[in-house]
């Protein structure tokens, strides 16, 4: 199939043509050719439906196809090139001449106004070349005979088509050709049989719904064809019926398959209303098992109906969904989700030579397993590739043959394209266009490559698949929870948040597939590639000396991943020659300078130069007014030039681990900047004054910062920050006041304190910060450097939200601790007590109704820890209720733990499962109770605990001692 690219491309170009048409009209003066342009892609579009189906067999249309792209993507650049020269000219305008104000009408004629007319007349000269360039492409269109269609996108639309037809398999699976199933089946086998949990259908909700998620390919409905047939599912239901949903959810044919399911006769019902009244009959009375294999549909209003009418069902009845979709289990209720994984090599192995092996000789297969074995890793887990390898290779009798297959990329096979990619196809098709784009563009990148979700986004921003993080975000989500990515790594704080993600090696053969023209990955093995209209490059450290202008057509570049190559030499003439390109990653090249022709890249938008031991920023960089991302981490550098105030595009910029000790004061005027960070920056030791100014700031990392002692008074104005890595406060006029209206913070927030706090006036500021509505954090640190003194009542006003899960004490300097620890945490899941070296007694933690890991560490004071620990006294009262791990760490001075008898009317740490007791010296009691719990002596850790005896065992020895 063509790439699915080029509608979201064609349909951006016509709003940027339909949004800027007045100003090019009244400056350039091609208001024809301009109309001209935005009626002939309008038309295009209506065909782009059909030209994209015939061009899998019509190498003509494919042609034209690319021509459209090519066309595309130069309209794109000439528009970029007319609005950023317009940007560039009203900064320039504004900007004040040698240091005094000009006026604006007196400069202009003699400067300005000469540069705008010779611009206008360069872009006018390129529209009137395009529309000429266009008028040839649609005079070609129209020898195809395309049909014409809305050009409004609908899911799935094609998925009707003959080459995409969905093949059915047969209920019967013989149970020993599925390989790496067993567990599965026998996990939703006691799902669909369980009767301990009382039925939905009495709470007249309808049978539980249980799911099967994953991606195409990975065996669900094998699966479920395998659960559908085991002999229990068949005793354990009076009906079991199986329906092929696919994509649409038509109701009438659904509702219709069901009825003659069950009666095993046809029937001429064809009113929905009336199909499901004798649903609701014929399966009243009866426990059932409704399998709905391959739902796409997310539209509740479509399943209600069908749902309500298997409400009367026996209690036990199930319904069970495969899907590839997550949104659509959750959307169906789904009581149970079950992740499909896939499966393993040797399981693979397994199942492709089952069928590659069919009806040969012993010895025939002996000699082809080595290679067979090596090919079945290429399947990387998904048995539908397995399957469809084996098929082939059962028709490839040599070594040569199998060799061939191995060494072959996976998409060249003419067969694989045919049976395996049809299935990635009905996937694909059910996405947006700009889906498809963003899921395409990840082509570009290498095999097993981990795709940092965050980056990933500001690079589709770049592109302009997207405009706004948020927006990103939400796609991604939408690929993710449809299975085209895998190794999904979850923010530990927030599930919901995705921090990277892999892409299975056949989703990404499948992407390459589609962009096979225009993103490509190069491997160290390949020759060079030579690709006229290649757009998107990633270029790893193949360690060979091979000319970038070799493999392609570096003017048409829109993104260039080199990482660790060695071409310093080659830089200038690679920044003057990358004209169209929006993302470069140069991370590792050791540049040392960067040379003032990155000034040329007009269109850039993402520039990674990590760890490129860069030691100056030439000015040019300054004029990259496109600019959105800035990555300069690991870099030598000690200071930005004054001019980046001019970069009014720039949302994200990086600076972690270089040497930069201040930011200069035009930096305030980015007022597009999102993300700022300042991680590992050891010499960075002041936030400029007018940082307010910043006024879409949403991240700022300041994390080990360690010059960085305060926070200037404009943090305060900051209100949409989400993230804010560390609060210091102390030190000049830094207070912690400042924090009053940062209530969008999320996630982890850690204020330090690097002075003594402990008047009148502090306790009001600690009070003014109000943490109590910053309800988003979910985990606190409080870290106070040495010698620093803050006063309780400090602490007391300082109480944290309601929703906090995890809390930090770092180096506490009080007597006591706020008394908020155990009378509003009750949410709280994590507490860390560390070096808090004057505490000499523990407060009442066991009431923390939710708290699970307690660590306490280097408590110099504690001497005794007895039943005010427990916090509870009152009949049935539980302490520690939820608490699992209890660590004692570095207490020297810790000589008993009281021993309490755990009585009826008390229950002490009912869930405990590890105990670890490390250097306490003096340490000579534990409670008795507490250690013999079979659970705590399989888990117990005691290390350098000299005076430490413990019934039934011998004296404790300086070695670790498992019990």
């Amino acid at each position: 199939m063509a790439d699915a690219l080029i509608s979201s491309v064609v349909e951006q170009l016509i709003e940027i043509l339909k949004h800027q048409a007045q100003e090019l009209k009244r400056t350039l003066g091609v208001e024809k050719e301009i109309a001209n342009l935005s009626s002939k892609l309008e038309k295009i579009r209506e065909v782009l439906d059909d030209a994209e189906k015939r061009s899998i067999k019509e190498k003509g249309i494919e042609l034209w196809i690319e021509n459209i792209k090519d066309f595309s993507y130069h309209v794109d650049d000439v528009l970029d090139e007319w609005r950023t020269r317009t940007l560039r000219q009203q900064i320039e305008s504004s900007a004040p001449v040698r240091g005094r104000k000009v006026s604006l009408s007196s400069f202009l004629p003699s400067r300005f106004h000469y540069k705008r007319f010779a611009m206008h007349r360069d872009i006018a000269k390129k529209i009137k070349e395009l529309d000429s360039t266009l008028d040839r492409i649609t005079k070609e269109k129209d020898q195809f005979k395309f049909d014409y269609a809305s050009i409004t996108h609908t899911s799935a639309a094609s998925h009707s088509d003959q080459e995409l037809m969905r093949v059915t398999t047969a209920f019967d699976v013989d149970s020993s050709e599925i390989q790496g199933r067993k567990s599965d089946a026998s996990a939703l086998i006691s799902k669909l049989v369980e009767n301990s949990v009382e039925d939905e259908a009495r709470n007249g909700n309808g049978p539980p719904v249980i799911s099967i998620v994953g991606t195409g390919g990975i065996g669900k409905t094998t699966l479920a064809q395998l659960v559908f047939g085991d002999e229990q599912i068949k005793t354990h239901f009076d009906e079991r019926v199986w329906i092929c949903v696919s994509d649409p959810f038509d109701q009438i044919k659904i509702a219709k398959a069901i009825v003659e399911s069950t009666t095993k006769s046809s029937t001429d019902l064809s009113q929905l209303h009336v199909l499901l009244e004798k649903i609701q009959s014929i399966l009243s009375g009866k426990r059932f098992l409704l399998v709905m294999d391959d739902v796409w549909t997310e539209q509740s209003a479509k399943w209600e109906p069908l749902k309500n009418s298997l409400k009367d069902g026996l209690p036990g009845s199930r319904i069970l969904v495969t899907s590839r979709s997550e949104r659509v289990a959750r959307m169906m209720g789904s009581a149970y989700l079950h992740h499909l994984d896939l499966i393993s090599d040797e399981e693979a192995w397994l199942l492709l030579s089952r069928k590659a092996f069919s009806g040969r000789r012993e010895e025939d297969c002996e000699k082809l397993k080595d290679i067979g074995q090596k090919i079945a890793q290429k399947c990387k887990g998904l048995p539908l590739a397995a399957k469809v390898m084996g098929s082939q290779l059962c028709f490839k009798d040599t070594r040569d043959d199998w060799q061939n297959v191995l060494d072959s990329k996976i998409w060249e096979l003419e067969e694989v394209k045919t049976d395996l990619f049809p299935h990635l196809y009905l996937s694909y098709n059910d996405l947006t266009p700009k889906m498809k784009q963003c899921l395409s563009y990840c082509a570009v990148f290498p095999k097993d490559y981990e795709i940092k979700v965050d980056k990933l986004i500001r690079i589709w921003m770049a592109q302009g698949y997207v405009t706004m993080e948020s927006k990103g975000r939400e796609l991604f989500g939408g690929l993710a929870m449809r299975s085209f990515f895998q190794d999904l790594e979850k923010d530990d704080m927030d599930s919901n948040i995705i921090i990277s993600c892999k892409m299975h090696d056949i989703v990404h053969d499948f992407a390459q597939f589609l962009t096979k023209n225009e993103c490509y990955s190069i491997d160290q093995h390949e020759d060079d590639v030579g690709i006229k209209n290649l757009r998107h490059l990633s270029w790893q450290n193949t360690g060979r000396n091979v000319s970038l202008a070799s493999i392609c057509d570096i003017g048409k570049l829109r993104s260039y991943f080199g990482e660790h190559l060695s071409l310093e030499e080659h830089i200038p003439d690679l920044f003057n020659d990358l004209k169209s390109v929006r993302v470069l990653r140069l991370h590792g090249w050791e540049l040392q300078k960067l040379p003032k022709e990155i000034g040329n890249l007009i269109h850039l938008r993402y520039i990674d130069l990590s760890r490129c031991g860069v030691e100056e920023l030439p000015d040019a960089i300054c004029s990259l007014y496109n600019l959105q991302t800035l990555d300069l981490r690991h870099n030598d550098f000690s200071k930005l030039p004054e001019g980046i105030g001019n970069l009014s595009q720039l949302r994200y910029i990086n600076l972690s681990g270089s040497k930069v000790d201040a930011l200069p004061n035009t930096f305030c005027s980015l007022g597009n900047l999102q993300t700022l960070v300042l991680k590992r920056c050891k010499q960075f030791s002041r936030l400029p004054d007018k940082i307010g100014d910043l006024i879409n700031l949403r991240h700022l990392n300041i994390r080990y910062t360690y010059s960085l002692q305060m926070m200037p008074q404009g943090i305060a104005k900051l209100t949409q920050l989400c993230s804010l890595s560390a609060f210091k406060v102390g030190k000049e006029s830094s207070k912690l006041g400042y924090m009053e209206k940062l209530n969008q913070l999320k996630g982890e927030l850690s204020i330090i304190f690097c002075c003594n706090l402990n008047n009148a006036a502090d306790v009001e500021e600690a009070k003014k910060a109000e943490l109590r509505n910053k309800k988003h954090i979910k985990e606190l640190c409080l870290v106070f450097s040495e010698v620093v003194n803050v006063g309780i009542d400090v602490m007391e006003a300082l109480k944290p939200p309601l929703e906090l899960q995890t809390l930090n004490f770092n180096g506490y300097g009080g007597t006591h601790f706020p008394s908020w620890i155990t009378l509003s945490l009750d949410n709280l899941r994590s507490l860390d007590i560390y070096e808090c070296i004057n505490c000499s007694s523990l407060p009442p933690l066991g009431k923390l109704p939710s708290l699970e890991t307690l660590f306490i560490i280097s408590m110099k004071e504690l001497r005794y820890v007895g039943s005010e620990f427990l916090g509870v006294a009152e009949v049935g009262a539980v302490a520690f209720p939820k608490l699992k791990e209890l660590h004692f760490y570095n207490c020297d001075e810790l000589e008993e733990w009281e021993d309490f008898k755990e009585e009826a009317t008390i229950i002490i740490m009912p869930c405990i499962r590890e105990l670890q007791l490390v250097y306490c010296s003096k340490l000579k009691t534990v409670p008795h109770h507490l250690l013999s719990r079979p659970c705590i002596r399989e888990s117990l850790y005691i290390n350098n605990c000299p005076s430490l005896k413990v019934d039934r065992s011998s004296e404790i020895c300086d070695s670790p001692t498992y019990l």
